[in-house]
């Protein structure tokens, strides 16, 4: 039998934009969420604040659970959940070294040209508008 792993994935939002973070060594403009795989004995929460501060040093906290995600590999599955996520006010993004750059890409459908196939097939069915509504500090 094949592994599963659970794995948690952020959608930091800041004035109508969302972090995107691009992985090292992944050619052309392609794109992915903050976070990764949880580790035993973590909750959801704990994990999605570790794994965004080790990705950019921001310390976050779960706003709301919005989405799950899935991705096959010939040898392993990640099951995934995504939390929308305010952006601290207080903390400078510093990538780690398994990321090139990052970008605030606006809310909206058309950036999901750039983010990961395993992320913008669920983004693309998010009620946009309504995220924006309840994202507004």
């Amino acid at each position: 039998m094949k592994p599963i792993y659970p794995a948690v994935k952020a959608v930091i939002v800041k004035d109508g934009n969302f972090l995107a973070l691009k992985k090292r060594g992944v050619e052309g403009d392609v794109f992915e969420l903050p976070g990764g795989r949880m580790n035993y004995g973590e909750t959801h929460g704990e994990a999605l604040f570790r794994e965004v501060y080790e990705e950019t040093k921001l310390q976050v906290q779960p706003f709301i659970l919005y989405d799950t995600w899935e991705f096959f590999h010939e040898e392993y599955q990640i099951t995934g959940v995504i939390y929308l996520v305010e952006m601290p006010d207080e903390g400078e993004i510093v990538l780690s070294a398994e990321h090139e750059e990052y970008r605030f890409l606006p809310l909206e459908k058309e950036s999901l040209q750039v983010m990961d196939i395993v992320f913008a097939s669920r983004m693309e069915r998010w009620d946009i508008e309504a995220i924006k509504g309840f994202m507004k500090k």
